[in-house]
C-alpha cells in the first residue's frame, strides 16, 4: 500500500499468491516499483519498512530519480558486513557510503540498520513523547515523520472494523476496500474543512444517515406514550373477559383476546 504521510491512500495491490505478476524473485522490489509507477523520475522520497528496503532498490531507484529511506534487514544482500557485526553503546552509530547509498545502524534500546539514498548519517536533536531531547541519526528521523501514514490508516481502520470471515474472499476484499475509501473521505474532510474537523466516529454516523433511507415516522394513534395495551379484567364467572377487534373481524381473523387499547381507532367490541 501506497498512503501520504497523513494517511490519504494513494494506491494499493492485493497479492494472490506465488504466481502473482508481482510474485517470484525480486518480489519486494516488484511491489515497490509498481505502486511507485506513475511517481518515478519525478524526484520523489519514499519511507518503506524492512521488508521491501534493499541496496539494489536502492540503487535501482536512484537511476530513476526517487530517493528511498527505511529501515534494513541485516541479512540484505549487499548489506556490509561491518556495519552488521559493530558492536555499539547506546547512542553510538555506524555507517557506510556506496554509490550516493547509505547503510547505517544505530544502537537505541535496541539496534536498528537503515538505508537511505537521500540523507546521510547525521546526529540531530529530537524530542521524545515525554518531551525529552535527544539525539537521533536524520533517516531514522525522517522515517518516523512520514511513514506514520501507513501506521496511521492501520490504526483507525481498527477502531471499527466490518470486515467479516467468510469463504467468498471478493465479499471481504469489498468490504475492506470501502472501508479505506470510507477513511479517504474521512481524511480529506478534515482536510480541507478548516476550523470544522470531526471525529472518525461522527463522520460514519453522518455518511450512514445520509446513504440509508429515512424511516417513517409512526402515526400519532400508534405514539408509544398513548398505546399501552391494557387486560379487559375478570368477569362474572371468574374467567378473562375476552374481546373481538374490529379491524382484525373485517379481515377474517376471528380470533379473541384479552387485551385491548383504548387509543387504537379500531376499538375491540365485546363478542
Amino acid at each position: 500500500m501506497l498512503t501520504e504521510p497523513n494517511g490519504i491512500i494513494i494506491k494499493f495491490a492485493v497479492y494472490t499468491g506465488a504466481s502473482d505478476d508481482l510474485g517470484g524473485k525480486g518480489h519486494a522490489a516488484n511491489v515497490v516499483l509498481h505502486l511507485m509507477d506513475e511517481k518515478l523520475n519525478t524526484g520523489h522520497s519514499i519511507f518503506m519498512d524492512n521488508f521491501y528496503n534493499s541496496y539494489d532498490l536502492a540503487q535501482k531507484l536512484l537511476e530513476i530519480n526517487t530517493y528511498c529511506t527505511g529501515t534494513l534487514r541485516a541479512n540484505r544482500l549487499n548489506t556490509p558486513k561491518d556495519v552488521v557485526t559493530a558492536k555499539l553503546k547506546v547512542g553510538e552509530t555506524v555507517s557506510k557510503y556506496s554509490n550516493n547509498v547509505m547503510i547505517g545502524k544505530w544502537k537505541d534500546k535496541r539496534e536498528v540498520t537503515y538505508i537511505s539514498s537521500e540523507f546521510e548519517n547525521d546526529m540531530v536533536p529530537t524530542t521524545n513523547r515525554k518531551g525529552r531531547e535527544t539525539l537521533k541519526p536524520l533517516p531514522i528521523k525522517q522515517y518516523n515523520k512520514f511513514m506514520s501514514g501507513i501506521d496511521r490508516q492501520d490504526q483507525m481502520n481498527s477502531y471499527y472494523p466490518f470486515t467479516r470471515k467468510t469463504i467468498r474472499w471478493y465479499k471481504k476484499l469489498s468490504i475492506h476496500i470501502i472501508q479505506m475509501l470510507l477513511l479517504n473521505s474521512y481524511n480529506l474532510y478534515n482536510q480541507y474543512n478548516i476550523g470544522k474537523t470531526l471525529s472518525l466516529y461522527d463522520f460514519r454516523i453522518i455518511v450512514l444517515s445520509k446513504i440509508l433511507p429515512k424511516p417513517e415516522k409512526p402515526s400519532k394513534s400508534l405514539s408509544i406514550e398513548k398505546n399501552i395495551p391494557s387486560t379487559l379484567g375478570m368477569g362474572g364467572n371468574g374467567r378473562n373477559l375476552r374481546k373481538r377487534c374490529q379491524l382484525c373481524y373485517k379481515n377474517g381473523i376471528r380470533k379473541d383476546s384479552t387485551y385491548y387499547c383504548d387509543a387504537c381507532p379500531t376499538k375491540p367490541i365485546f363478542r
